[in-house]
Formats: structure tokens, sequence, C-alpha cells
């Protein structure tokens, strides 16, 4: 059994994408020792949040979430068990109204404002996001170049490595 928590807050201070990019690798680590997964929407001026794992260790992250100097007014707004996750393999998954997967999901179900929506029909929208950037990032189609640095001799060029 599962808790599933909701929360919603104002963002102080800069909250860009590089703010980001450090608490998603703070909080991936994290997460995955402590078996918590969890998808992150924000705007300009607000975060809607969605964190589910043990009902004990999820008390603890949300203690340090409330501390935390990115959020003011921290409002939860559901709290529910549940015996299935909604984001099981999300350890910190985000986005916003500039994601394109989020613009097109949103745009296809005619909301007027992310924020105004029910915590279901938000979850159920983030879901939708989640699974789409979860299919567009798929390793087998990607190969990674990488440049041989030999100092005795001149470089080889580029390699392909998988």
């Amino acid at each position: 059994m599962f808790v599933q928590t909701v929360y919603e807050s104002k963002i102080t201070g800069n909250f860009g994408p590089l703010a980001l990019l450090a608490l998603q690798k703070s909080a991936v680590i994290r997460n995955q020792e402590k078996g918590i997964t969890s998808f992150l929407y924000h705007d300009e001026k607000r975060i809607f949040h969605v964190v589910e794992g043990d009902p004990d260790v999820l008390q603890d992250t949300l203690g340090r979430i409330g501390t935390s100097a990115q959020h003011d007014d921290i409002k939860v707004r559901a709290s529910l068990r549940c015996k299935k996750r909604s984001f099981p393999r999300w350890y910190f998954g985000a986005t916003n109204a500039d994601d394109p997967h989020f613009r097109r999901v949103f745009r296809a179900l005619k909301k007027p404002a992310f924020f105004n929506l029910d915590v279901v029909e938000a979850i159920q929208i983030l879901q939708i996001v989640a699974s789409r950037k979860r299919r567009a990032v798929k390793m087998d189609q990607f190969s990674i170049k990488v440049r041989n640095f030999n100092l005795s001799k001149e470089p080889r060029g580029l390699l392909a490595v998988r």
C-alpha cells in the first residue's frame, strides 16, 4: 500500500531550467534510495507535485520539501492511499507549459488552466505526459560519438560507441 500526496506551492526565487536540473539530480538519487516516485508540473509562479511512496518515508520527504527555500504557501491538495503508483518509472519527473508533450496533451483536452483542474484530472494529464516523455526517449535510437584523444598521434576522428 502506497500513499500519494499532491501539493501545490508558490515558487520563491529562481526556478528556471538550471535550478530544476539541480533539484532533479539530487532528488532522483534520494528518491531512488527511499523508493519514492514523483512527477512535478510548474509554471512561472507555482508548482504542482505528485509524490508517492511508503507513508513513513513520504512523511520525511514532505517535511524536507516544506523547509525548502524554493517553496512558499504549500497547500496539500490530496493525500490518498493507493495500491498502484501513478508514476512508477519516475523517481523525479518534471514538465511545464513549454514542454511540447505537455502542450500537445493539454491542447487536445481543451482545458482552460492547469491549476484550476481538480486533482484527479491533473494527475491523469501528468500521467499521459509522463508516458509520452518515456516513449520519446529510447536509448537504442541514439548512438554516442566519442573522440579518440591519443596524444602521441593525430586524432582518428569520431568513433561510434554503443
